[in-house]
Order: C-alpha cells, then sequence, then structure tokens
C-alpha cells in the first residue's frame, strides 16, 4: 500500500527538496495561489466557475456606534422618483452606488426586467447572490429568473412587439414565463411569447410547448411530424399525437390525450390525424408501433472506462493491465476483452477529449488527494491517461510514477521533475498523468442550475 505522495527506500535522499516543492501553487502548501489543475466537477474545483458571496470592498451594510442611527437612514438614491418605471438604467449613468442598487432592488420600485440589470452590475461589482439575498430579499432563483428573463424580454423589444404583449410580460411572475423560452431563436421567442399570452399558459404549460416546438424541429425521420405545422399550438398538438400513440392500455386516457391536441391543433390536416386516432380498428387491421428517437450529442456522447484498481493499493501490473477502450460502429460498441473487468461510464467532459488511452481508477476517500483539489471525503474515481508527453510535464499537474516497476507514487509535475535531477530520468518512469476527480451525485438543487447561470454574465 502506497501513501499519496509519499517516496520510500533510497529515495529518501531527495525527500527535503522535494517536499520543499512538492504542491506549488496548491493552498497549503507554499501560499502560491489557488491554480490547481486537478479537477472536481461536484466541487467547481478547476472548472472556472466564477467565486461565490462578495467582493473586496463589502464591510457590513449597518454601522455601530456613537451617530449610527442617522448613518444607517434608509436614504432613496439620487433623483430616483424622477426615473418612470421601465426607463434604461443607462440613461442614469455609472454614479449608482452599490447601496443605492442594492435599495432599489429592496423597494422593488421597478418592474422586474429593469431591476434585472441591477442584479447584474451587482455581480460585476463582486456582490454575490447570498448578499443579495440577504439584503434585499431575492433568492438566487428569482436572481436567475430575472436576469435569464430579461433577455429574452429585450428581444421581444428588439422585435417591436405590441406593447401590449410587452406590458404582459413587465408584470412580476412574469419571468417565469419568458424563462423556458431562452433555448429558442428570436423569432420563436416572439411567436411563442404571443401564443403564451393568448392562451394563457402557465410556467408548466411553457416548458411544455418549448420541448414540444424543440421536438417538432428535430423530428425530421418522423412522416407524421408533415401533418402539423411548425407553430406553437401545432407543435402542442404533435406532442399529443405522440402521446396518443403511446398509450395502449387505456382507452378513456388515450381519448381525453386526443382531445387535448384538437384544443391545439391550428391545421386540419393535423386535426384530422388526431381525430382518426379516435376511429377504432379492427384487430387484424391495427399495428403496433414503437418510439424511434435520434439521439441528441449530448444524450450519447459519454466515456467509458475500465477500472485498473483502487488508489492506495493499485501497483504498476494493475495500470498497465486495465483494458484500453475500443468502441466500434456508430453506436460506439466497446468490446470487453476480460470477462472479470469492472468498466465506469461517464459524461464526455472536456479534458476527456484530447486523452487518448484513458483508465479510471476508485478512490475510497476523496481526501487522499487534499492537496490536489479535493475539500470533502467521501468515494470518488479519478481519471488518468497513460500516454503522457515527457517533454511537456505540467508542474501544477498530477501524475503516477514508478521507480522499481512495482510501486506508484503519486506526485506533483514539480515534484516529478524535482526526482528527475535526483536520481536521473532512466530511473523514474512516468505512468500516467490525471485528467479529473469526479464524486457521485449529491444533494440535488430544488432549482438545477439556477446558481450557475446567475453567477456568469447572462447571454441572449
Amino acid at each position: 500500500m502506497r501513501r499519496v505522495g509519499s517516496f520510500g527506500g533510497r529515495r529518501n535522499l531527495g525527500r527535503v527538496r522535494a517536499t520543499t516543492r512538492m504542491g506549488a501553487g496548491f493552498p497549503g502548501m507554499d501560499g502560491g495561489g489557488d491554480r490547481r489543475k486537478l479537477i472536481i466537477p461536484s466541487q467547481g474545483v478547476g472548472m472556472d466557475r466564477p467565486s461565490k458571496g462578495a467582493g473586496p470592498g463589502i464591510v457590513g451594510f449597518v454601522q455601530e456606534g456613537e451617530g449610527a442611527e442617522s448613518r444607517n437612514k434608509f436614504q432613496l438614491p439620487k433623483n430616483f422618483m424622477d426615473r418612470a418605471p421601465g426607463q434604461e438604467q443607462e440613461q442614469e449613468g455609472d454614479d449608482l452606488t452599490i447601496d443605492d442598487m442594492l435599495t432599489i432592488l429592496t423597494e422593488r420600485t421597478d418592474v422586474w426586467h429593469s431591476l434585472a440589470i441591477y442584479v447584474t452590475r451587482l455581480k460585476t461589482e463582486g456582490i454575490g447572490s447570498e448578499i443579495i439575498d440577504d439584503v434585499a430579499g431575492i433568492n438566487a432563483l428569482e436572481q436567475n429568473l430575472w436576469v435569464v428573463g430579461s433577455n429574452v424580454y429585450k428581444t421581444l423589444e428588439d422585435r417591436k412587439v405590441s406593447e401590449d404583449l410587452l406590458s404582459y410580460y413587465s408584470q412580476f411572475g412574469a419571468e417565469k414565463l419568458l424563462y423556458p423560452l431562452r433555448v429558442m431563436t428570436a423569432e420563436d421567442r416572439q411567436t411563442c411569447a404571443e401564443y403564451i399570452s393568448a392562451e394563457g399558459l402557465d410556467e408548466k404549460q411553457c416548458e411544455t410547448l418549448v420541448r414540444a416546438m424543440r421536438e417538432h424541429a428535430r423530428r425530421t425521420y418522423d412522416s407524421d411530424r408533415l401533418m402539423f405545422d411548425y407553430n406553437p399550438g401545432d407543435c402542442l398538438a404533435y406532442k399529443y399525437y405522440r402521446d396518443a400513440l403511446e398509450e395502449t392500455r387505456n382507452p378513456e386516457r388515450k381519448r381525453q390525450i386526443v382531445e387535448q391536441g384538437l384544443q391545439r391543433a391550428t391545421s386540419e390536416r393535423g386535426r384530422e390525424a388526431l381525430e382518426e386516432l379516435l376511429v377504432e380498428k379492427e384487430d387484424d387491421e391495427s399495428k403496433g408501433r414503437i418510439p424511434v428517437v435520434e439521439l441528441d450529442d449530448e444524450e450519447f456522447d459519454t466515456c467509458l472506462l475500465s477500472i485498473a484498481g483502487e488508489l492506495q493499493g493499485i501497483g504498476v501490473a494493475d495500470l498497465k493491465a486495465a483494458s484500453a477502450t475500443n468502441r466500434k460502429g456508430p453506436f460506439g460498441i466497446v468490446t470487453v476483452g476480460k470477462s472479470d473487468e469492472e468498466w465506469i461510464s461517464l459524461p464526455m467532459f472536456q479534458p476527456f477529449v484530447a486523452g487518448f488511452d484513458m483508465i479510471a481508477i476508485t478512490v475510497d476517500n476523496m481526501m487522499d488527494l487534499e492537496s490536489y483539489g479535493a475539500k470533502t471525503g467521501g468515494p470518488g474515481v479519478l481519471v488518468v491517461d497513460r500516454r503522457v508527453d515527457r517533454a511537456n510535464i505540467d508542474t501544477e499537474g498530477l501524475y503516477a510514477i514508478t521507480f522499481d516497476d512495482n510501486e506508484i507514487s503519486f506526485v506533483s509535475g514539480t515534484e516529478l521533475l524535482s526526482q528527475v535531477d535526483i536520481v536521473g530520468e532512466d530511473k523514474l518512469k512516468v505512468l500516467a498523468k490525471a485528467l479529473m476527480a469526479v464524486k457521485p451525485p449529491g444533494k440535488q438543487s430544488e432549482w438545477g442550475d439556477a446558481t450557475a447561470v446567475i453567477n456568469q454574465s447572462p447571454e441572449l
């Protein structure tokens, strides 16, 4: 059993020098800052995610001591009452302070899509979601809905929609209706927004509409799609048409689904297709059907890796004996050479794209990798690439090396180069380079990726 980052026997001669150089760029080792290259998605390590919380300059919003009452008095920003609701914030200039913007958000004296601009500006000033929540009472989910929804609202403004439609979506709560439209083109955003307003759809129905529109666009292989036009009503009808085809056990439920489709259908061909489903057929005329779906890249693009062993017990022979991934054909079917070998399937993260000969190593306790970015314990998997370019050693990376073709040590790139200087290049073999560490799913946020979205600059 080997300890991560340790050496034994005759290599102790270089221990002092190696230890002082090991962990360069890692916190708690030499104070050189956070420059980790080991990536741990569940903790956000190495994924270039913006930090949360307040930036520099925020000391507090409540002052104490003599005269504190007058200093803490709530005051509105300059010319605040002269600004019309919905007025472009750029007209006010850049003279608003952080306190001014937080005050405006707290009072909510403007329409939501205008307030979203202050959320974005506070983000650029380093004010995190937590502070905005604590001071203004707008949680991360609401912030995300405002910022993303305001981008969709801006699209409607740019497309010169009616004032009535803009007024409809300026009401508080309308951001939930616009949020699902974020994935659509500008033209489809307008078409769907007009349909949502006219039909009075709620948040869930908006999400269903967006999925129906996207499904209609992608199912180019389905001839039934041609019976329904590409508009919100017919796309929803096409969705109910497919649902009715899949309902084979409950005739009453099937009839209800068809009626929902008939309420939405706008084309005559679409209505006829739905009505035909209600016509009872003789048993010898009925045909079985199965749904056929063309996979998207994100649904299919995965990485299948063999398990070489456990971090604390793996040896050189184990690392070398692990099977390489051998995928063939359009579905990447894997041919397994060893019947008793274990495999793991992972999403195709960016670091894996450039990998050539990748395998996986299980980790019983992720704190074994504490020096390289791990912050919490629990099981995990370390993915390594056995093809290593020795001419381009990454000093901030993590490498598996051996001196005796038996035991493995995991060291930083800096320490690897240090050991080469001490024992010589011919006495040290570099077996693999770590690409990423992953942990199993933890507790899921009730709003999915809301925090991740709000901590980024909004994009149309």
